[in-house]
């Protein structure tokens, strides 16, 4: 009897032991995979291989993430779209994007977005490529030129051409990715390809002694590619010191980058799959921002001045269907 009674008063002590013990672990977690006891929280951050994301895989592998109370989970994606997608779904927290397809995702999804940090902007590694024969955009008219649609590539060349008065009605378009475009130049199906670094050298590289030259790169319109990092509106409410955090995140990997370049570009290599000895030519066509650096960009109307082009290009080509309020999405003073 009495062990009957042992048994079962121990069988009633795990019972509530476990219990507690349950509703211990479920207090401690929050609805954002953080912990109420002050635990790292993870942030999911949609990237794709592009070099421009460096300071986010240099925050991952040497920590400097959770030095700022946060973990960052950086997410591949190969396509535009998926990740999109993604970042419309909640599937990642804030992703980067380029600026353009931020405010079109806007404009046709009518997504409650903020941009917190304007991350790097193109000079060089956009280009128009043509060939030796095509010495003006002028000359594009009736020719055949390849480019992915939707991308930066698309926006660079709708720049071209408006500022000649032409649109894209006035050239044969010739829809692919960017790597293909590029290709599609070697193997001489087009004579003229936008694509963008490191496929820009490639074609150089096998073409130049041809006549294959850069016509029209984004130096010749400034601010008019670039890449932002966003965030869902109610995320950074939810999650309030989230927006400081990834800054002051961001600025440090950047400068840790600076400082320690060969380490660096080892790293950012690897992330972006190619090799390191690829990276230097992508990297003196892109500009890279700390926070300090985008306030002033910001400050100055120089982002502003950018947005509304970009607006402008994306309404008259008709990827855009309302024009938006462009106040209402950067949030980086």
């Amino acid at each position: 009897m009495k062990l009957r009674i042992l048994a079962i008063s121990i069988a009633i002590f795990m019972l509530i032991a476990a219990g507690c013990s349950n509703s211990s672990n479920e207090g401690a977690k929050d609805k954002d995979g953080g912990n109420a006891n002050g635990d790292t929280q993870t942030i999911k951050v949609a990237v794709q291989p592009w070099v421009g994301n460096g300071p986010f895989w240099i925050a991952e592998e040497k920590g400097i993430d959770e030095k700022h109370g946060i973990k960052i989970e950086t997410v591949p994606f190969e396509q535009d779209s998926d990740m999109n997608a993604a970042f419309a779904s909640d599937k990642v927290d804030v992703a980067n994007l380029a600026t353009h397809t931020t405010i079109r995702m806007k404009s046709n999804q009518d997504l409650d977005m903020k941009a917190i940090i304007f991350m790097d902007e193109s000079h060089d590694a956009d280009a128009i490529l043509a060939t030796k024969d095509i010495q003006s955009v002028k000359e594009f008219k009736g020719q055949k030129v390849a480019f992915e649609e939707g991308a930066t590539s698309e926006l660079l060349l709708q720049q071209a051409l408006s500022e000649e008065g032409m649109t894209l009605d006035d050239v044969e378009t010739v829809f692919m990715p960017a790597p293909q475009a590029g290709l599609s130049m070697i193997s001489g199906d087009v004579k003229t390809a936008v694509t963008y670094a490191p496929y820009i050298k490639e074609v150089l590289d096998k073409k130049k002694d041809e006549g294959v030259h850069l016509l029209y790169t984004g130096n010749n319109s400034p601010g008019l590619i670039s890449d932002i990092v966003v965030g869902k509106t109610k995320f950074f409410e939810d999650n309030p010191e989230a927006k400081e955090s990834l800054r002051a995140v961001w600025d440090e990997a950047l400068q840790y980058w600076r400082d320690h370049e060969e380490e660096g570009n080892e790293i950012v290599a690897k992330g972006s799959g190619i090799t390191a000895d690829e990276l230097p030519s992508i990297l003196s066509g892109l500009k890279f921002y700390n926070s300090e650096e985008q306030s002033e960009k910001v400050s100055s109307g120089e982002l502003r001045k950018a947005a509304e082009n970009i607006q402008k290009l994306m309404l008259e080509g008709g990827s855009m269907k309302n024009e938006i309020n462009l106040d209402e999405i950067f949030d980086m003073e």
